[in-house]
């Protein structure tokens, strides 16, 4: 029916979705693995263009047997459809992953900060709270986005994922403060071992706990694993370039603070920018196809 999509919504006084548009109402479509946007209205019973609807809809389903008090949600996607640009993309992940992940950071940092004097479990203990708050809120900043650009994207999972591997990145981290002085006393055979097993878990925890979600929308998605490594080496490597020579030994607890702050700042942009290079390739409308 030109540049519209007619859905048939049988058995309608069992379900309430269709009600939603019974006055115009912006909606977001799947069509041929790209995500379009249109506005959709109700055609209900007894109207002349409900008869012709409802010619159109049997006509594609001649088969299909059809109620003829069945209302119908029609689709405009003329006049509104976009394709989404990967700029805008970019731009958005830049914008949210670098203010997630700097208000994430305050968490670790301060957790750091308060149990600099305490015992190693509690240190631990504490930092591990403070990594699954930091992978929680790095999370809910990108599941805003990717909602954006995929509609129906399970926050909720993306968010969980985050924090899950989050805790295991740190849990690994934390192996050298907890049993420092026995890894040490290890056989040197044993200690590169474990020390190049830590390191790629540190990794990739985080980018392979988002890939099981991010699995089901892009068969691209594996890219992301590496992508999400790349942006935290990059990261990582910024910010002791920034902050290393900026801490000296003896300063005040606020200019330690504020270099750290810079610190996190730099390592999240760095994060950002390199993450939302794949991002845009992994989110390509032709990579949507496998997507649940």
């Amino acid at each position: 029916m030109g540049d519209s999509v007619i859905v048939r919504v049988a058995n309608a006084a069992t379900k309430t979705w269709w009600r939603n548009f019974r006055s115009p109402h912006q909606v977001s479509i799947r069509m041929d693995c790209v995500w379009v946007r249109g506005s959709g209205r109700v055609v209900a019973p007894g109207s002349l263009e409900h008869e012709e609807v409802q010619a159109v809809y049997q006509k594609a389903h001649p088969r299909q047997r059809i109620d003829v008090d069945d209302p119908y949600v029609v689709i405009a996607v003329g006049a509104e459809q976009t394709t989404l640009s990967r700029r805008n993309l970019r731009r958005r992940w830049f914008a949210a992953v670098t203010a997630g992940e700097t208000l994430g950071f305050a968490a670790p940092a301060a957790a750091g900060a308060l149990t600099a004097a305490s015992a190693p479990a509690v240190i631990a203990a504490a930092l591990l709270i403070a990594a699954a708050i930091e992978g929680g809120v790095l999370a809910l900043f990108q599941s805003r986005v990717l909602r954006w650009w995929l509609p129906g994207f399970p926050a909720r999972d993306w968010i969980m994922a985050t924090a899950a591997g989050a805790l295991v990145a740190w849990t690994v981290g934390l192996v050298p403060v907890l049993y420092g002085d026995r890894f040490g006393d290890l056989p040197v055979a044993v200690q590169i071992p474990a020390v190049a097993t830590g390191a790629i878990v540190m990794l990739f925890a985080i980018g392979v706990a988002q890939w099981s979600v991010l699995r089901h929308w892009s068969d691209h998605a594996v890219l992301w694993i590496w992508g999400n490594a790349v942006g935290w080496i990059a990261g990582l490597a910024a910010f002791a370039a920034v902050t290393s020579p900026l801490w000296q030994a003896g300063q005040s607890t606020t200019v330690t603070a504020m270099i750290g702050a810079l610190g996190g700042l730099v390592m999240a942009a760095v994060v950002a920018a390199a993450t939302g290079l794949f991002l845009v390739r992994i989110l390509a409308p032709r990579h949507l196809c496998a997507s649940a």
